[in-house]
């Protein structure tokens, strides 16, 4: 076949074609003429940052967590790249001693042919020695959760104290620790839910320190606000005639009334209303309690009054 002229026609086409395949990944990567017009520009985002640093006696802060690396190369350099992610983004901080300190983020495992920028590119950061503490920890319900006629009977957590672990200055900041409990959902029975720790200054700014565990469970019980006042007979109307009232009383002199605390502090007592136009015989009957809106329950739910009539 190679003897014929179509034969020698076929394997050059082939030689052709594999030379020209290889000449464009030889390109891809060599910029012939030594100009950089041939490299590519890729940017990774949300890079996690590796601190190297004495973690038994030292504690750090000014470090962001994650850094925007921007990486020029050849594009196959950065295919690779983004393949392997065998990149990492360090803060060397093991030359430095206790203060503050403007620092440079440095990238190390990629290729000699491939530059990377770190964005931003330096950092200033705090080398604080080491110090660890318990405190217990305070539960707070937003208030929103509450319904007006309710109020917070207990709130603990499980546990009750965690462990922080930070920077002496800060350490010696630290006038809260606090769970916050979350959420809109209207609280009228008890709760169980899981909270974020946060450690505070005397002005409520967050310090930058390290809390185990970072979350616990917060128990609120509530409780129904009520007050026991007096009740006060009112008796309107007149007996039937022929008929004289010889006696009436309550059957309950106090009652106890659930509504919003600010409306329960300005009661001081409720009226019970009889009307005797429709009695004719002695007996128990049922009186009308003349109490605000915004009271919607009482104990008991119903008072009677006793009365007692004769004929003249």
């Amino acid at each position: 076949m190679l003897e014929s002229k179509p034969g020698i026609l076929i394997v050059s086409l082939i030689l052709a074609l594999f030379m020209f395949a290889s000449a464009n990944k030889i390109f891809e990567d060599f910029n012939l003429f030594g100009q950089s017009g041939g490299n590519n520009t890729i940017t990774i985002e949300n890079v996690p940052v590796e601190l190297k640093y004495d973690e038994e006696e030292y504690y750090v802060t000014g470090a962001q967590k994650t850094v925007q690396v921007n990486f020029s190369g050849t594009p196959s350099k950065l295919k690779q790249i983004q393949a392997t992610d065998n990149f990492n983004v360090i803060l060397d901080l093991r030359n430095y001693e206790l203060g503050e300190f403007e620092v440079t983020y440095e990238v190390e495992g990629i290729p000699e042919d491939v530059t990377a920028t770190v964005l931003p590119k330096k950092t200033m950061v705090s080398i604080q020695n080491l110090v660890e503490q318990t405190f217990e920890v305070q539960a707070e319900v937003n208030e929103s959760r509450l319904s007006s006629n309710y109020t917070i009977e207990s709130i603990t957590t499980d546990p009750e104290v965690v462990t922080v672990r930070g920077g002496e200055d800060d350490m010696a900041r630290i006038q809260y620790v606090r769970a916050m409990i979350s959420g809109t959902e209207k609280i009228t029975d008890a709760i169980r839910e899981s909270a974020e720790v946060s450690v505070f200054d005397g002005v409520y700014n967050k310090l930058d320190v390290v809390i185990e565990p970072q979350k616990v469970a917060v128990d609120i019980k509530v409780k129904e606000n009520s007050k026991e006042v007096p009740v006060y007979l009112n008796v309107v109307g007149s007996l039937k005639s022929g008929y004289q009232l010889d006696g009436i009383s309550l059957e309950n002199e106090t009652i106890t009334i659930y509504g919003p605390q600010d409306m329960l502090d300005e009661i001081v007592g409720v009226e019970a209303e009889i009307n005797l136009e429709d009695i004719d015989q002695s007996g128990s009957f049922n009186v009308s309690l003349s109490l605000p809106s915004n009271i919607q329950k009482t104990e008991p739910a119903n008072i009677k009054a006793e009365v007692k009539i004769s004929k003249k």
